[in-house]
């Protein structure tokens, strides 16, 4: 007679091992690399939706497309695309940190009004959020290119 296993069985034993494993001293999984280490000395390339007045009153959301190198010192390099010349904006100087989960951006390319500060979650190259503080909501949704993507027009 042949023995068979079912799932909950085949799981709880592979559950096991890992735990066995884990008491042991070893590692599991490799240790996830620290958030500010994955944003500085690289390029953020996001989508940022901001909110506006619609005409007949309501709201609806305006699309900003950027590009910022974090460098490691907390400055930026930013640049956002402009539809109407259908090319980015020549890259401005601006700012970043990034506090817990926390992610600002400070810089004249991305408009008039406040910095903005978004609660952001990671996993590998991916970056999304949306807005921390209260009055102007927005959302980013992107992904975090190595080393700096934006070429200075000097």
């Amino acid at each position: 007679m042949t023995r068979t296993w079912s799932g909950a069985a085949a799981a709880a034993l592979i559950l096991a091992a890992g735990l066995n494993g884990a008491a042991r001293g070893q590692e599991t999984a490799p240790a996830a690399t620290p958030p500010d280490q994955q944003l500085a000395g690289n390029t953020l390339a996001a989508v940022i939706f901001l909110p506006h007045d619609a005409p007949r009153g309501g709201g609806s959301l305006d699309r900003m497309v950027v590009q910022a190198f974090l460098r490691q010192d907390g400055s930026a390099l930013v640049r956002r695309w402009d539809a109407g010349r259908d090319a980015y904006t020549v890259p401005g100087e601006g700012q970043w940190t990034l506090a817990d989960n926390t992610l600002c951006l400070d810089a004249p390319a991305l408009g008039p009004g406040p910095r903005l500060c978004f609660e952001v979650h990671m996993w590998g190259t991916r970056i999304a959020g949306n807005t921390t503080q209260g009055g102007r909501f927005a959302m980013i949704d992107g992904d975090i290119e190595a080393g700096n993507s934006i070429v200075a027009a000097r």
